[in-house]
């Protein structure tokens, strides 16, 4: 029942288009992470000059803090979830007494001492290609 980067895109396409149309991402993040460089797609019937629709996107998307990158024509094949080759994972730790300010909501922040040797130690295991 919370707000959605799919149903705001979903809207905005709704906008745009005129059509109730399903935007497929690539994959899906937990309530207060944020993905970058995320890839979804959407089957438009309305052809549009280059730039135009990203353009559309971002104007209805605002206020939202959702920014499109780039609107492209794929094959009719492609799919955002089963074409995605890779995806990358960055979790950052801040270990500060101060509370954040820019970062607040992006970062775990642990206001005691850690153990970096352990952490590094620990962290190897998750190295490498896994298939998840």
């Amino acid at each position: 029942n919370a707000p959605t980067v799919q149903g705001a895109l979903e809207t905005a396409v709704k906008a745009i288009c005129g059509e109730n149309l399903r935007v497929h991402g690539a994959g899906r993040t937990d309530a207060g992470v944020h993905a970058r460089g995320q890839v979804a797609h959407c089957d438009i019937a309305k052809h549009f000059p280059p730039g135009r629709f990203r353009d559309g996107l971002n104007a209805h998307l605002r206020p939202n803090p959702i920014g499109v990158l780039a609107a492209d024509i794929v094959p009719d094949d492609f799919e955002a979830r089963f074409s995605a080759i890779k995806r990358h994972y960055l979790y950052r730790i801040t270990n500060t007494r101060a509370n954040l300010a820019l970062d607040i909501g992006r970062v775990w922040r642990v206001p005691r001492a850690l153990d970096a040797d352990a952490m590094h130690k620990a962290a190897q295991r998750l190295l490498g290609k896994h298939e998840f």
